[in-house]
């Protein structure tokens, strides 16, 4: 994955702006999490990409001004061999590009990511050594509604009450803490054997809350400097008494994550459990996201040789031949604008310093790389259905085990049970009283369970031979959820 993404950034130019301006350019924001992806080694490889570009972009201004300079009685001529100058530029570019640093340095066997490009400058090499701190943390800030950035497209959310006041006939209930649950879930679930399972606490908390929306307590450990971007690890103590509170706006959440497909499949589950009205009724919460397959275009690494075929050259060079004339027209405007970056850099803190004085400055990442080249298609079948394996598996044990300690603590579980059977018989069970999101259906019950399948099936699978299946997509979810 990691690969693919250095790729995405050599070969897209808006992709590695974008990965520059909105990450490492953005030293007071949050960074989202990459789940399998070296994202230091992706933005040492980004800022090389934008070295290059933006000396391909002087070249062709030069030679726009040159162009208009040389115009006259032969404009016509002078544009035409311009443009066909711009041609030559652009296809050496591309040939450099995918055999000079593709072929060479991303394929399988020779991709080694401790060999990066280093960027020039020392603020950038700091810049991109404090991001890879910021990317091992527990905190994952976010600046839209929906909390899982970096994980991937929300497939399926579910939650129900559970009463803890039953007991098991002729017994009395022994009380239990959300932590008690928690840690006898990470056990149960650690078991699995699944390839790539991963089980984290996480705490999620909305950016533009930091200010003003946490406690004290909770502001001092994520935000010390409220000119500087939000740290990336909380303690321990202050996670635990977050899940023992259970509603503040910062909230702890048990990832579960499953990788496979050599990290092109990230399945996550979050889980989140408050114990209401003095520890009479339980909530149970669960969302499902998932990473897709990064898109075909960047995955050109695995198949280029050493040194292109004709028909490889010929095609590279009619595509900069499409290219050259658009690129020639608008590398004035890139290089203007990287000639005036310093200025928009400037007005760009001070506006965000005066939004932290009025206290509506969002501290959340708005940009995630993994999410941004994941594409709406799986590329094979078995991936498709190693992503309801995933899915399936672990949400399925969450709920044996959540009966499993019920039944541990002597609290009556018979009714958990019954509905939990007609959920792995049929897949979907509704009954009264129940919140059920990422469907269709929109009906009532104490537990719900939706297993979303891929939009292709039946003739939809053989078709997968010749166009891939699509992801399901992610609904939207609806406001005040």
């Amino acid at each position: 994955m990691t690969r693919y993404l250095c790729t995405a950034v050599h070969t897209d130019t808006a992709f590695a702006r974008r990965a520059v301006e909105e990450i490492i350019e953005e030293p007071r924001r949050a960074v989202a999490t990459s789940p399998g992806v070296d994202l230091g080694c992706v933005l040492k490889h980004a800022l090389a990409a934008r070295r290059r570009q933006v000396r391909r972009d002087v070249i062709l201004s030069v030679l726009l001004l040159v162009v208009l300079v040389a115009a006259g009685p032969t404009a016509g001529l002078s544009l035409l061999l311009g443009v066909l100058v711009a041609w030559v530029i652009v296809a050496v570019d591309s040939l450099a590009v995918h055999y000079g640093v593709v072929a060479r340095q991303l394929k399988r066997e020779n991709f080694d990511h401790t060999r990066a490009p280093q960027p020039l400058s020392a603020e950038n090499r700091r810049r991109v050594q404090e991001i890879e701190r910021r990317d091992r943390g527990n905190v994952v800030v976010f600046s839209s509604y929906a909390p899982f950035i970096g994980y991937g497209q929300e497939m399926s959310t579910w939650s129900f009450p559970l009463n803890t006041e039953r007991p098991v006939e002729g017994k009395r209930v022994r009380p239990f803490t959300v932590h008690d649950l928690n840690d006898h879930l990470r056990l149960r679930i650690g078991e699995l054997k699944l390839p790539g399972v991963n089980i984290e606490d996480l705490l999620l908390v909305n950016g533009q809350d930091l200010l003003y929306g946490v406690d004290d307590r909770t502001r001092g450990e994520l935000l010390p400097d409220t000119a500087g971007p939000p740290r990336e690890k909380v303690t321990d103590p202050l996670m635990r008494d977050l899940r023992e509170d259970g509603r503040g706006r910062a909230r702890p959440y048990l990832a579960i994550r499953v990788t496979g497909w050599s990290g092109e499949l990230v399945s996550t589950l979050f889980l989140r459990f408050a114990l209401l009205s003095d520890r009479r009724m339980l909530f149970v919460e669960g969302s499902s996201a998932l990473l897709a397959p990064v898109r075909e275009q960047y995955r050109i690494a695995d198949r280029l040789l050493s040194t292109p075929t004709l028909r490889q050259w010929w095609s590279l060079v009619g595509r900069a031949g499409v290219r050259a004339g658009v690129l020639m027209f608008s590398a004035p405007f890139s290089v203007a604008a990287g000639v005036f970056s310093p200025f928009f850099e400037f007005r760009k803190q001070r506006r965000q310093a005066r939004e932290i004085r009025h206290r509506s400055f969002n501290y959340g990442a708005s940009f995630s790389i993994r999410d941004a080249a994941s594409d709406q298609r799986y590329y094979r079948y078995f991936q498709q259905l190693d992503r309801e394996l995933y899915a399936k598996t672990v949400e399925h044990r969450v709920l044996d085990a959540l009966v499993e300690f019920l039944e541990n603590h002597d609290i009556d579980s018979s009714e958990l049970v019954q509905r939990q059977t007609t959920i792995y018989n049929t897949g979907l069970y509704a009954g009264g009283n129940v919140t059920l999101n990422g469907s269709a259906v929109g009906v009532g019950g104490s537990i719900a369970r939706v297993f979303q399948r891929g939009q292709s099936g039946g003739g939809g699978a053989r078709a997968a031979q010749s166009a891939p299946a699509p992801v399901p997509p992610a609904p939207a979810a609806p406001r005040g959820r």
